[in-house]
């Protein structure tokens, strides 16, 4: 590192400039250099006293060494719908962006800390606003990814104008976009209704990266009730595609699988089971919340004080279904029904 003359000793005597540059070459040492500077001071005061000169020598200004600040700082939104980070935590990997992979761009957001990351798959129409309720403490537990499907939210619409589409082309989708942004698991994926399926096929498709599942009023694959399309942005879903992608489960072994349902499945909130359907209607739903059990020996049931849109009615039964879910992985302990749930008004069964 190169210095300047920057001692000049005034009294006209010697030009003290020549003597602080003879010591002061470049030699990429920060300690050899400070050591030359003090022989210069040295040699500046001497002189100074011989020549009995009544100016004093001009101080050097100091050099300060600073350092650019390497801190990350999550992408803030111009847009109210994405919830502030969370507290400070170790991770450097904080984000919210779109993210364009496998031919479409969606929004992804990701924030916390943690071994296992926590993958939200919102049900069909809805987007990362209507989870804002419990993001925050999801957060706390886990790493927490939660994302838009193309024309919903923060994510444009698809270019590719594909249609129908289907879940398991949802979570290829998905499973691109996490690649792309750095996150590969291992996973707790966590699917609401329609997205129940797209997080079916999901783990179909990357079962080596799912440590947990949580199923929240999760659509059952072949429900006969729930017709053969649906509609979300500007795209057709083809049901009878989207129970294939999910290949007939899939199995999750002994991974923890917590299937939380609704006591009032039929209340109707964002695109739940419509208000006043058939009890016939109703009674096949929850049929099909039963029938998810079998897809894990490591399995409970957790009936909410709800509709069908958990997250809002109930959120503090969905962060306790989390806590549970990353305690079991992390300690290697089945799960089992404690009486913490009474306190959120909900039932719990294995």
């Amino acid at each position: 590192m190169a210095v300047s003359s920057g001692l000049v000793l005034r009294s006209g005597l010697i030009p003290l400039n020549l003597l602080f540059n003879s010591f002061t070459r470049d030699t990429g040492d920060v300690k050899s250099l400070t050591t030359r500077r003090v022989w210069v001071l040295s040699a500046a005061v001497m002189v100074a006293l011989c020549a009995c000169s009544s100016t004093p020598p001009v101080t050097p200004p100091t050099a300060t060494l600073t350092t650019e600040s390497t801190t990350a700082h999550p992408h803030a939104s111009t847009t109210p719908q994405i919830p502030p980070p969370p507290p400070p935590t170790t991770s450097t990997r904080n984000f919210a962006r779109l993210v364009t992979a496998a031919g479409v761009t969606q929004w992804l957001q990701c924030f916390g800390t943690g071994d296992v990351t926590a993958v939200i798959v919102p049900g069909l129409g809805s987007s990362t606003s209507d989870w804002l309720t419990v993001l925050p403490q999801l957060q706390q537990i886990t790493r927490t990814c939660i994302y838009d499907r193309p024309g919903l939210g923060h994510s444009p619409q698809r270019a590719d104008g594909r249609d129908p589409l289907d879940a398991g082309r949802h979570a290829t989708e998905l499973a691109a976009a996490l690649n792309t942004a750095g996150e590969h698991g291992p996973y707790l994926i966590i699917g609401h209704s329609y997205g129940g399926l797209i997080a079916r096929a999901f783990i179909a498709q990357q079962s080596r990266a799912i440590a947990g599942v949580f199923l929240a009023e999760s659509v059952t694959p072949n429900d006969p009730t729930l017709g053969d399309m649906w509609n979300e942005a500007t795209s057709l879903i083809d049901l009878e595609a989207s129970s294939r992608a999910t290949q007939g489960g899939p199995p999750l072994g002994s991974r923890p699988l917590l299937v939380m349902s609704a006591s009032r499945p039929e209340a109707n909130r964002l695109n739940g089971p419509a208000s006043g359907q058939s009890t016939d209607v109703t009674d096949e739903w929850n049929r099909g919340q039963r029938a998810n059990l079998q897809l894990s020996s490591d399995s409970i049931a957790v009936t909410a004080h709800s509709g069908h849109v958990l997250q809002k009615d109930s959120p503090e039964a969905v962060v306790e279904g989390v806590r549970e879910l990353i305690r079991a992985i992390d300690t290697g302990k089945p799960l089992t029904c404690t009486p913490v749930w009474k306190q959120w008004q909900a039932t719990c069964r294995q």
